[in-house]
This record gives structure tokens, sequence and C-alpha cells, in this order.
């Protein structure tokens, strides 16, 4: 019994191996990435001459509309939400206050040292007053010069307090400012995270927005097309969305590659009437210029695995030849002009 359920389990495993063999092409016949002869060739077929030819060749490469002037105002200190005066999609305008928050503290701070720089004035005034009055009486010898130097002394530290009455007034007017924020140009708000009652903390995105007038093209482009290339010139770029076609002009070319992907960043300037927004496809073309071309005719392709192939005539015979295509069955490599290859070529 024993015996019996090795030798069917021994039956089930060799069939698996073989089918798992037999998937992974051990038992298909090996395929030449070389020039090699497959049969005579005797009887008449269809073929095709190959024969090169003059094309514009245009790359295109995917970009995105982005705005080039945009901000995420973040708070600058701690303290609550009190007012929030805009909603996402508003258009503002530079200096427009866009949210408040709480600020009698920093309020009452101010008129403290608003106070304290006026009595700090008072002093230094009295300070001067006192010193001219002094001096007046040592030129005249009718003090002595220890009461000077005390007079002169006051007026050096009234000065000195007066500079940070000024200092402290300044900083608790800059610390009350961020409480206040306004919008750093024209623009439409696009996220607001915040509402009344929030609690900001330095470094906390409150809003963020951009301008609509500012917005570029960016596109990462290879470096073979990097030649083609320069400051000011024009492309044409297509915002599919919206069936555009503007043209473009180059403002911005990476002087330096990236690293993982090899290739550079441009950012292209736009002018259109037309609404567009940051994250718009767009698709960038660049004219290199005409070359010669080379094509095989799809109907004499075909393949072995991932490989592509053709027959060509060479005299009585045929032969297998790989090669390798670009877009449009642009021939790259394995075949030249004039060669003959053989169209339907599994047909015989």
């Amino acid at each position: 019994m024993f015996n019996r359920k090795f030798f069917i389990g021994l039956l089930l495993f060799s069939g698996l191996a073989v089918m798992f063999l037999y998937m992974a092409g051990v038992f298909s016949p090996k395929v030449s990435t070389e020039l090699q002869v497959r049969q005579t060739f005797s009887e008449p077929q269809q073929v095709a001459t190959l024969v090169a030819s003059e094309e514009r060749v245009v790359r295109e490469f995917p970009g995105t509309v982005v705005a080039d002037q945009k901000a995420t105002i973040a708070a600058r200190l701690t303290a609550t939400v009190v007012e929030v005066l805009v909603e996402v999609g508003q258009s503002v305008e530079k200096g427009d206050v866009l949210l408040r928050l709480e600020s009698d503290d920093l309020n009452a701070r101010v008129v403290q040292t608003e106070q304290s720089l006026s009595s700090s004035q008072a002093q230094l005034n009295a300070a001067r007053k006192e010193y001219s009055r002094i001096k007046k009486l040592l030129t005249k010898k009718l003090v002595p010069q220890a009461q000077f130097d005390e007079a002169e002394s006051r007026l050096k530290t009234a000065t000195a307090n007066l500079e940070q009455a000024k200092a402290a007034v300044s900083e608790a007017e800059t610390t009350f400012g961020f409480s206040i924020i306004t919008a750093p140009f024209d623009g439409v708000i696009t996220h607001k995270p915040v509402n009344s009652g929030d609690t900001a903390t330095p470094g906390m995105a409150l809003l963020s927005m951009y301008n609509p007038n500012s917005l570029i093209v960016e596109a990462n482009v290879a470096e073979s097309v990097m030649p083609a290339l320069s400051i000011g010139g024009s492309l044409a770029v297509e915002i599919p969305t919206y069936q555009l076609v503007l043209d473009a002009s180059i403002d911005e070319i990476a002087p330096a590659a990236d690293s993982g992907s090899r290739s550079y960043l441009i950012r292209l300037g736009i002018d259109t009437d037309y609404t567009l927004y940051p994250g718009n496809f767009a698709r960038v073309s660049i004219d290199l210029g005409s070359e010669k071309v080379l094509k095989v005719p799809v109907a004499a392709i075909y393949q072995v695995g991932q490989l592509d192939y053709v027959k060509v005539v060479e005299g009585d015979t045929l032969h297998t030849r790989l090669v390798q295509l670009g877009d449009d069955f642009r021939v790259r490599k394995g075949l030249t002009e004039g060669d003959v290859v053989v169209l339907n070529p599994r047909d015989f």
C-alpha cells in the first residue's frame, strides 16, 4: 500500500516538474540572436525592400502645469484662530486680511512697551537737560569734574534705555503683526486646513495660495534632446484636457540631470487666455529636425518571447534576424537600407 502511494506521488511530482520545465521553455527550440540560415528561398513570397526616408523627428515628453508663485502661509506663534476670512477658491489681493489669531495679550504687550518708551524718552530728555546745565557750570569751574562725569554717565544710560525701549516696541509690534495673516501677493486660495477655534502653533500651515498669472509648464526631458534646447527658444505645448496647443518659451533649463532618471527639468512660460490650473497634464513636443529613418513593415515582424524577428532574403536563402525597433517600427539595430524582408513570415 505504501509503495503504491509513493509511486502515485512520484508520478504526480514528475508530471508537475515536466509541466514547469515546458512552461519555462526548456523543450522549445533555441532561437539565436545572431543571423542564421533557416531555409531555402525557392518559392515566390510577398517581400518588401527597405528604403530609408527623410522624416521630421519630434519627441514628446509629459509635463505638468504648475504655479511659479505659490505660498503656504504658516503660523509664527502659538495662538487660537479667531477668524478665517477666506474660502478655498476665493481670489484675494496682496495685503488682504485672510485670517486672525487671538491677540489680546499681544496688544497689551504693545501698549506696555509703548508706555516704557515714553518713560525712557522723558528720562533721556531730563538727562540731556541736566548734562547741558552741569557742562556749562563746569566751564565756569562752579562744579567739580566728578559731578559732570556723573551727569554724563546718566545721559549715556538714558540713551541706552531709550534704544532698548524702541527695540521692545518693535518686537512687540512685530509679534502682534503675526496674529494678522495677510495675502503676500494677488492670488487664489487653494487650501484652508484650519477653522475658527483651532490652536495654531509655530510652523503649522494655515493657508495655501497661488498666483494664477504665474502658471508655467514643467517637464523632464531626455539627455538626447538637450542639444536642441536653449533659453528663450520656443516649444509646442499641448493641454489635452482643453484641446489646447500653446506656444511656450523656454525660461529655465536645469544645469544638471536627475541622478535617478537621467533627465533634465525644463520650465516653460505659457501665455493663454484660457483658465488653466496647477496640476493640469501637458505634453511637450521637441522638434529635432529631419533625419533619415528606416522603418520595417509591421507585417514583416514576428515575435519569439519578447524579442522581435524578421526573415531576410539573401539570394536564394532566408535568414532569421533579430531586430531592435523604436517608435513607429523604426529600426534601431539589425537591418539596413536595401534589405529584403518577407511579409507575413509565419504563413509558410
